[in-house]
């Protein structure tokens, strides 16, 4: 019998609950039907947990009310989409209830889990049952009820198996509470998550190893495989209807300042949002909302305080990828496919029209997984697929991607290092003509193009022997440190200057999140003035900290 959790056992018990969340990520990915495919819940609450479950690792010899703190404060700063705000107020709840506390008794896990079911739901702008909510509160009801029975509720690890069992409960009723989960044929994915944690958490003090245990999960397909996403199945019906909706945007960002209204926020965003979670205090507050116009969103943070952590999501093209990945996993292979990683819905969007099967969101400070590069060769349908990776870090993952063994596909590899390499590549690919055929042609095709990339320093530093202070705007060209300058558009025209522009090169500027329309028409004019008949072509990446990348032809 266990009576207790110290403050360490609390913390390998998250940590296993973290790492189950690890194995079953991509499963819960392939489950997200509800409210829109806004990202990959799996993904974002595994993000989020990721910084609760770091800051536990140095907690060693603190109070199970300290370990639940310490990771409610984590996941609230890394809290990633509908999922992970949610998520980090789950955690925020668990550590009010054992606020105080030098161990978890019983009692005060129950406890804990009735804060953590008033603060999830105090998140929502409009709860909705069959969703991770229920899930949460379902488990609160479940421990009261045995606590008021027995008192105490001595045997803590007979709570937590209620409290595991209670959540799969909850989670098989979500699709007969939620109609668009019972139209997909499916249970919900962020309460999948729930149950996942609780499970690696339960599993682990039971003394199991919960990153290897097969919880035993369904939905409509039968028995849910941990390490196949096929056995992941969604309703062909919901899948056609829901790729006839338009989806809007996704948009999170953090509001810094004083004397910030909480519900005041919460209602007035109300008024514009479909989906909407709020969650923070008077100095800091986190918004996830769905709204048709992303801009007056920001608009409205702005006027009240410093803006940071800024995320946009094309929800139509989300939805798209996701619709596709689901109609073509386990179809047949053939043929020759192309597969790019894209850091902005217009760069992916321009990698769709260039000719790719699937696009893999990612690039530089958000690298893909060997996983996700394989799922986007599976749901691609080829029998022979070429990835771009379009990112230094990226090509590294993506060479190991190509090297697993008893593969059902012939992966290659392009060594493309920037965007700007890998659109000249996907532009070269020929889905006619043979693999060997289109490596050569796309392999030649990165010569034929200078990329130029802008962003800004976060520190202080020195690089390629040049002094760089925090907030200059830097100009790399082909990687490299080339120039400093104190604006993103001034760094641009100095980079381009050094590659040394002639009338019969074509530049094409894509504009990053951070740069508007008006900045780079403006930019293409001083562009052109810098070298007259130069053609230039500006097309919207959405690509994050570079405000633009170039390419000279």
């Amino acid at each position: 019998m266990m009576k207790v959790l110290h403050g360490d056992e609390l913390a390998q018990a998250l940590t296993a609950g973290f790492r189950c969340l690890e194995r079953y990520r991509d499963p819960i990915n392939a489950l997200n039907v509800y409210p829109v495919p806004d990202g990959d819940t799996g993904t974002n609450m595994l993000l989020t947990m990721s910084a609760g479950v770091a800051k536990c690792a140095q907690s060693a010899g603190a109070t199970a009310g300290q370990v639940a703190a310490l990771v409610a404060d984590g996941a609230f700063w890394e809290a990633r989409g509908n999922s992970g705000v949610i998520l980090s107020q789950f955690f925020k709840g668990i550590a009010q209830g054992l606020e105080g506390k030098e161990v978890c008794a019983g009692a005060d896990l129950a406890q804990a889990f009735r804060a953590a079911t008033q603060a999830a739901y105090r998140a929502v702008g409009n709860p909705v049952e069959g969703t991770m909510l229920t899930v949460i509160r379902c488990v609160a009801e479940a421990l009261e009820s045995r606590v008021a029975q027995d008192g105490a509720g001595d045997d803590l690890l007979a709570l937590w198996e209620l409290a595991f069992e209670a959540s799969k409960e909850a989670l098989d009723s979500t699709p007969s509470l939620l109609p668009k989960l019972q139209e997909a044929g499916v249970v919900d994915a962020g309460g999948m998550g729930i149950v996942v944690i609780l499970g690696g958490a339960y599993h682990h003090l039971n003394g199991q190893d919960a990153a290897q245990i097969d919880l035993e999960l369904n939905t409509a397909a039968g028995q849910i495989d941990p390490a196949q996403l096929a056995s992941v199945s969604v309703e062909s019906d919901f899948l056609d209807s829901s790729t006839e909706l338009e989806w809007g945007y996704c948009t999170q960002f953090l509001i810094q300042g004083e004397g910030l209204d909480l519900e005041q926020v919460r209602e007035d965003l109300g008024q514009q949002a479909e989906s909407l979670v709020i969650v923070g205090d008077d100095r800091v507050i986190r918004v996830h909302v769905h709204v048709e116009d992303p801009g007056a969103a920001l608009s409205y943070g702005v006027a009240r305080g410093e803006l940071s952590q800024i995320k946009i999501d094309n929800m139509t093209m989300q939805n798209q990828d996701w619709a596709t990945g689901h109609q073509e996993r386990g179809a047949p292979k053939s043929g020759i496919a192309l597969v790019a990683v894209a850091p902005g819905d217009g760069l992916a969007q321009l990698f769709r029209d260039s000719g790719c099967a699937a696009v893999v969101s990612g690039g530089q400070t958000m690298n893909p997984s060997v996983a996700q590069l394989l799922n986007a060769a599976e749901s691609s349908g080829g029998r022979e697929v070429i990835l771009l990776p379009n990112n230094k870090n990226v090509a590294i993952t993506a060479t190991q991607a190509a090297e697993r063994e008893n593969a059902a596909q012939n992966l290659y590899v392009i060594q493309s290092r920037t965007v700007s390499q890998g659109v000249a590549a996907a532009l070269a690919f020929n889905a006619q003509v043979s693999a060997a055929q289109n490596l050569q042609a796309m392999a030649d095709a990165l010569t034929a193009v200078v990329s130029i990339e802008i962003t800004r320093s976060i520190r202080d530093t020195t690089l390629e022997g040049i002094a760089v202070a925090e907030g200059d705007y830097m100009g790399l060209v082909e990687g490299d440190l080339a120039v400093v300058k104190d604006t993103p558009e001034e760094a641009l025209l100095s980079a381009l200057a050094g590659v040394g522009l002639t009338d019969d090169h074509i530049v094409t500027l894509y504009r990053g999140a951070d740069a508007s329309q008006e900045q780079a028409e403006a930019l293409s004019r001083r562009i052109e003035a810098q070298a007259p008949g130069v053609q230039i072509d500006l097309i919207y990446g959405g690509q994050p900290h570079y405000p633009y990348f170039a390419s000279v032809e």
